[in-house]
């Protein structure tokens, strides 16, 4: 198996093992806002290879232009860990994900680069660390909003159980 492979493949099953630890009320709880991201972050690898702002060598899955082993793997599990730590503290949230994207864009990227998984193009990596920061803020009043909604869902459903 060569370097490329392995790292994807580490890259997608490694942070799953670490679900077990999440818990299954997290994991549920914080589903709506990690897979928001994932959605938010296909799309915008679409665009990204269309301009050529970066280039995803991923040698799991060569005939798509997204890195589905980061996506699935370790961008997913990541948020969903972000959330349970820090979940209703806004300042701590986004200072863990300030810290966590600087380690992923300036350094575990260069190693990405140096076994052509992944490497940036024409986005400087400061520019993505930029667009990382602010879509770490739109999910978490996102993820607040979902739950504002589901606690009125609930509300509703215990009036109208009363109501029988």
């Amino acid at each position: 198996m060569d370097k490329r492979k392995a790292v994807s493949i580490i890259t997608l099953v490694v942070p799953w093992l670490t679900v077990p630890l999440l818990g299954k009320k997290s994991f549920v709880r914080f589903l709506p806002a990690a897979t928001f991201i994932g959605y938010f972050f296909s799309i915008l690898s679409e665009i990204a290879a269309d301009r050529k702002w970066w280039k995803v060598k991923n040698a799991l899955f060569p005939r798509y232009r997204q890195d589905f082993s980061y996506l699935l793997g370790l961008f997913f599990i990541v948020t969903l860990w972000v959330y349970k730590l820090t979940y209703k503290n806004f300042f701590k949230y986004l200072l863990l994900n300030a810290v966590i994207d600087y380690i992923f864009i300036f350094y575990i990227v260069k190693y990405f680069t140096k076994v052509r998984v992944f490497e940036f193009r024409k986005m400087r990596p400061k520019h993505f660390y930029f667009l990382s920061i602010t879509m770490a803020a739109i999910i978490y009043f996102y993820q607040k909003i979902v739950e504002r909604v589901i606690v009125q869902e609930v509300k509703k459903e215990k009036e109208y159980i009363v109501t029988k």
